[in-house]
């Protein structure tokens, strides 16, 4: 690994109060993340991702980042001629050009860490510019966007599931899933994807973040030895099949559209006690935020333990992630929603305020 390393000048940035996010576009919810670059910015690929917060690093490894290392530094040897390759990988456009710029950070960090003091407080953590983005739509009223509520999808929504110890094979492909229709098969290496060289399963999420609603990706993989071109075809609400419960970023939508309830989906056997079916929305209160915004489902009457059956008028089965995206896209701060929980075998309803 070290004679690997020793082929690239690295840099760590620790702080992303001034992050140039003209040039930095990644996964905000992320530990851990890395760029593969030119000295001239030309960006070859990135490496982290991340799907649950227990395991924080079980999609990733030392291996797969030796061999995302070795991919960029085969491109490099080839630059500029495989500038067609890159081109998609490039940062977009963007209207804030540093966290700073956001409405809802301005002047709230300084540029520099307070080192000699509280240096976690005047740390902005990554994920707090995601926590912006989706604030300028709340703010303002509106819907947040699909591609704002699930950032970076997770290659599980083609149906894909990557060996981390690899750049990127294939090691489950799900049934019915538009991977599997499309002909992908475990032990497949993706080569490109939409035209972009993939070094890793975040270049993966790159593309899949850039992707329109309904979408037909030109893919290239290895297998046994030989090129064989293939293509995905994304119906209309992939990108909602995403879960976004484990992201840091969900927090504040909690804030905004439960009070600050935490919830967990209720067991097979909680639904059979309850006598709710499978079809029904069962969940159940895990935790209740205390003070401020995160305190007003306390403040409403919600107690832990309770199961919520009904949220807005809908009582159909809703994840984690669904209840928190349908908040987002249908209520606005003011409103109250009503509220069925079930409380020691009594029905109770209450009216739970929605905010900013």
């Amino acid at each position: 690994m070290k004679d690997l390393i020793d082929k690239f000048v690295c840099v760590r940035l620790v702080k992303a109060n001034r992050l140039d996010l003209t040039l930095f576009q990644f996964d905000y919810d992320l530990t851990f993340a890395v760029f593969f670059m030119n000295a001239d910015k030309t960006i070859y690929g990135r490496y982290g991702t991340r799907s649950s917060v227990e395991e924080a690093s079980k999609d990733m490894s030392m291996a797969g980042l030796a061999k995302s290392m070795s991919a960029a530094l085969y491109l490099h040897e080839r630059y500029p001629d495989i500038r067609k390759l890159l081109v998609g990988k490039q940062p977009a456009v963007t209207k804030y050009a540093t966290p700073n710029d956001y409405p809802s950070l301005q002047g709230k960090f300084n540029k520099q860490l307070d080192y000699a003091g509280a240096v976690t407080k005047s740390c902005l953590h990554c994920h707090q510019v995601l926590d912006a983005q989706r604030q300028v739509y709340r703010d303002a009223g509106q819907a947040i966007p699909d591609k704002v509520l699930f950032p970076h999808p997770s290659p599980t929504v083609l149906g894909l599931g990557f060996d981390p110890e690899t750049r990127a094979t294939v090691a489950t492909v799900a049934d019915g899933s538009p991977a599997k229709l499309s002909g992908f098969q475990p032990g497949d290496e993706l080569l490109t994807l939409d035209g972009q060289a993939i070094l890793s399963v975040a270049d993966i999420q790159w593309v899949l973040h850039h992707t329109q609603p309904v979408a037909e990706l030109p893919a290239r993989v290895r297998r046994d030895k030989q090129s064989v071109r293939l293509r995905i075809k994304l119906p209309e609400g992939w990108r909602r099949k995403s879960d976004i419960a484990w992201r840091v970023s969900s927090w504040p939508l909690r804030q905004m559209v439960t009070g600050g309830i935490v919830f967990q989906q209720a067991t097979e056997e909680q639904r059979r006690e309850l006598g709710i079916d499978a079809g029904g929305l069962a969940l159940v209160i895990k935790h209740l935020g205390l003070y401020g915004p995160h305190g007003a489902a306390k403040r409403a009457g919600f107690q832990k333990g309770d199961v919520i059956i009904a949220y807005d008028g809908r009582e159909d089965h809703m994840s984690r992630s669904e209840l928190l995206t349908y908040g987002a896209q249908n209520t606005r701060p003011g409103q109250k929603v009503d509220v069925t929980v079930l409380r020691a075998g009594k029905r109770l309803n209450f009216q739970l305020p929605m905010q900013k």
